[in-house]
Order: structure tokens, then sequence, then C-alpha cells
């Protein structure tokens, strides 16, 4: 029997492993996902978990297209998908320069509602938009060390 996701099961790793200048580069782990998720910059990485919590629909957005024919849109049930990562894969993995566990509680008002927790740190900080997710984000990787690429 397929597992529904939750907000236990749900949680996204986010690993930066690489810091030049403003620029952050890394990868997403997730019991979500069969496979690690690459990001190249900020911007990708809310684009590529917006479609991500949208295949899924988790958390449901609280906006939704409404119609009144028969032919209304139909939403996925939010299942973990099939050869999802191992949990001690995700557990397990740390970015090089900076690592953020993600927990998105809802999603209203057409944006993300949550808490991000800086494991580096230990510091847990709730969210109520996805721009006030990636000031918070910006914010710790300002102090972090940069990671140019390799030559």
């Amino acid at each position: 029997m397929p597992t529904k996701i939750d907000h236990q099961n749900g949680v996204i790793r986010i690993c930066v492993d690489r810091l030049e200048g403003s620029r952050a580069s890394g990868r997403v782990l997730s019991r979500r996902l069969t496979a690690p998720m690459p990001f190249t910059d900020l911007g990708s990485l809310l684009l590529q978990l917006e479609d991500l919590l949208e295949q899924q629909n988790f958390p449901q957005a609280f906006q939704r297209m409404r119609s009144f024919t028969h032919e209304a849109p139909a939403y996925p049930a939010g299942l973990l998908p099939e050869g999802a990562m191992a949990a001690e894969a995700v557990a397990e993995a740390r970015g090089q320069a900076a690592t953020f566990d993600l927990r998105i509680l809802t999603r209203q008002n057409a944006t993300w509602q949550g808490v991000l927790e800086q494991l580096d740190k230990g510091e847990r900080t709730p969210f109520s938009s996805d721009l006030e997710f990636l000031k918070l984000v910006e914010t710790h990787l300002a102090h972090a060390p940069q990671t140019p690429a390799a030559e």
C-alpha cells in the first residue's frame, strides 16, 4: 500500500555544496524524491520545489481552480513515489557549505508557510512566504564560508 506524504516523511533536505558570492548551488534530498535533485541557484531551487509540491499535491494548495462542470481537474493524492530515497540517505546528507531542513506546512495565499532549520547551527525559523524563505536562506548563507568551483 502506498505511503502518504506527511510532515515527518515530507521533510526536504537542502544541501548547499557551492557558494560563490551570492550564488548557491547544490542538491535537494527527500523521501519525496527518487534521486537527489540538483539546483544551480536559489531561483531554480524555488521553482523546482514549487513544481514538486504541485506534482505531489502536498501540502495541498489553498487556492485551486474551481469548476462547475463535470470536467473538474483531478489532483493526485500526496503519496511518496515508488522507489523513494531511503530515510537514512536523506538524514546522512550534508552540504559542503550549509545544510537546511525545509518543512512546508501549508500553501495559502499562493505562497508557502513552514519552518526552515539550519542544521549547522541548530536554528529553527518559521516563515510565512516563499520570499521570506529565500531571505532566510540568503541570510544564513551570508555567514557561510565561500566554496568556489574546483578548477
